[in-house]
């Protein structure tokens, strides 16, 4: 498993902000701009890191549920300011009436009830945030803020470079993908993912028990690039834990803008389970990458009691 490449990382600590009535803003746009330079035109990827400095610069500290929701809102802003900044077409192999960036918050450790991102066509079900190797579906870039977690080891973001793993191997993106059951996202058929994680996987190594940490990635099956996440597991069994995370994606107004994403990748349009999965849906689509969870495990079990 590979290190997240320095240049990919973006301290956001250096970068001016200001506090106006209870809300962080940039002075500027130079941390928007390396957004739209890393995402957009280059490699496909940017993590976000240090809203714990920007927060103690203002007096702030990560630590209190308050605060690190400014943080929260903060880095939120930046991708929907990126978000300004792009046009999507070039990026979707496929017409997309896209009409906002929606934004949820998740338990990204214990199963979410009544869920959904888009109450304009799907139903609420229940969902689990630890997945395979996967694309979200339907949306050309993803924002996902982690953190800070509460007592918890494990589930540490893993990017996959399935665009330089299509290329070298000539599978085509249709290929590469098949249905999720208890999901709208899409999995990487296990063929493929053994190799990706062995050579084309990336782990972000970011303490999110004392920061939160934005990743920021071209999400389009053709193209782009998969995530996945090594499996969060409490600390000390006998505490609460917390795995904060708030999820923005690209929406639509219509059902049948879905329909024509999942068609154009031979896909047909998922029905998913409106209950968490069974033990074998578990075991093959919603199991944390094992091998990140082995290196980064040590690193966090020791600044998760802070």
């Amino acid at each position: 498993m590979k290190t997240l490449p320095a240049h990919a990382l973006v301290d956001v600590s250096a970068y001016p902000t200001e506090l106006v009535d209870g809300r962080l803003r940039p002075v500027g746009d130079a941390v928007v701009t390396e957004l739209v330079h890393l995402v957009a035109e280059g490699e496909g990827v940017a993590v976000c890191h240090g809203a714990a400095q920007v927060l103690e610069r203002h007096g702030l500290d990560v630590h209190d549920t308050q605060d690190a929701e400014v943080a929260r809102d903060y880095l939120e802003s930046l991708f929907r300011a990126f978000g300004e900044r792009i046009d999507v077409a070039p990026f979707s192999p496929v017409v997309m009436d896209y009409d906002r960036i929606a934004g949820m918050d998740v338990d990204g450790y214990n199963k979410n009830t009544a869920f959904t991102p888009n109450g304009d066509h799907t139903a609420e079900r229940e969902f689990l945030t630890t997945k395979c190797v996967h694309f979200d579906s339907a949306t050309p870039f993803v924002g996902n803020i982690y953190g800070p977690n509460t007592n918890i080891a494990g589930g540490v973001p893993v990017i996959c470079d399935t665009r330089a793993y299509c290329r070298d191997t000539g599978t085509a993106p249709g290929e590469l993908i098949e249905l999720m059951p208890h999901s709208y996202n899409v999995a990487v058929r296990e063929e493929h993912a053994a190799p990706i994680l062995a050579g084309y996987a990336s782990a972000l190594e970011v303490d999110l028990s004392a920061d939160l940490a934005m990743v920021v990635l071209l999400n389009e099956v053709d193209g782009g690039l998969a995530h996945a996440g090594s499996e969060p597991r409490p600390v000390d069994a006998s505490r609460p834990s917390r795995r904060p995370i708030r999820h923005l994606e690209y929406q639509f107004a219509e059902g049948v803008e879905l329909a024509k994403w999942f068609t154009h990748y031979g896909l047909e349009t998922p029905a998913p389970i409106m209950h968490a999965p069974d033990e074998a849906s578990r075991e093959r689509y919603h199991r944390g990458i094992a091998p990140v969870e082995a290196a980064a495990g040590q690193h966090e079990d020791g600044a998760a009691g802070r």
